[in-house]
């Protein structure tokens, strides 16, 4: 079984991507700090990462900057409300595999994220 795990402090968000993706048996690991996020990659090692980029303890980018530190083979992508182009670059340039914008239309969300399971 596939593993991702979403850093994201709203319930709401994390609520919705288990509704999504209900159907393709995934565990979803919700970690609601970069803290808690980097607690749970050592004992989960997920097949994916999901991160917001604003996070009640530190900012996506440090975080996704931590997580490839422990794991250069980490796969992370970036899915935040936040638009911005210098997020975007700086994000990308931290080692995120692809940025998602929230309001993304649901299938092509459920599509991106089971590419990224399957990429190799």
């Amino acid at each position: 079984m596939k593993k991702i795990m979403l850093v994201d402090d709203s319930e709401l968000f994390y609520n919705f991507i288990r509704e999504v993706l209900k159907r393709e048996k995934i565990e979803i690991e919700w970690a609601r700090s970069g803290k808690e996020a980097m607690e749970k990659y050592r004992s989960v090692r997920p097949d994916l990462v999901m991160v917001d980029i604003i996070l009640s303890d530190m900012n996506g980018v440090d975080l996704i900057e931590k997580l490839k530190k422990e794991d250069r083979d980490a796969k992370i992508v970036v899915i935040s409300g936040l638009d911005k182009d210098y997020v975007i670059e700086d994000a990308l340039n931290a080692g995120a595999l692809d940025y998602i914008v929230k309001n993304v239309p649901v299938q092509e969300f459920r599509k991106k994220v089971l590419g990224y399971l399957n990429y190799n």
